[in-house]
């Protein structure tokens, strides 16, 4: 069953890709906690202990969700070498591979400015405080692109195997 399971040429684009929809989310509800909390606060309804509690383990989820995200954001990482070492190419590919990481590379700024835009925002000000990891990771997503599909690329190439055969190391 593990045989048939190999990376392939867009594992850095659905890494890409994956990285800012989870960021943009994981910012978003950053933001949103304190909002309800704050309403549920004001409303007076949650006086018990237990909702206070509650509410206070609500706000706490925040430094959770940032620490969650650099969690996850690893594990993409060591995902993609897993996979690119699992994979057998022939060479001569690797002139696609280059320029397919070069179409990544391009689409990372695109997104890395759409993601400085979001934070950007005056609203969001107070999110950026909770969400650090995330800021960071995606203020330099571009160059982490590149490191990341550059090192697949080496373990990919720089494996010594024959083409459809079995890997000799």
């Amino acid at each position: 069953m593990m045989k048939q399971k190999k990376g392939e040429l867009t594992d850095i684009m659905i890494f890409l890709i994956t990285l800012f929809v989870l960021a943009t989310g994981f910012f978003v509800i950053i933001f949103i906690i304190p909002s309800i909390t704050g309403g549920l606060r004001t409303a007076g309804m949650n006086s018990s202990v237990e909702g206070t509690n509650a509410i206070d383990s609500l706000e706490g989820m925040t430094g959770i969700i940032n620490y969650g995200f650099l969690f996850i954001f690893v594990g993409l990482i060591i995902s993609m070498m897993i996979t690119s070492f699992m994979v057998r190419t022939h060479p001569i590919f690797l002139f696609l591979y280059i320029f397919f990481l070069a179409i990544t590379i391009l689409l990372s700024f695109y997104l890395g400015n759409g993601y400085e835009q979001l934070a950007a925002n005056p609203s969001f000000a107070s999110a950026l405080s909770h969400g650090t990891f995330i800021t960071l990771v995606m203020s330099h997503i571009a160059a982490i692109t590149l490191s990341t599909g550059a090192l697949s690329m080496i373990i990919v190439f720089a494996k010594f195997s024959t083409f459809g055969g079995t890997t000799q190391f």
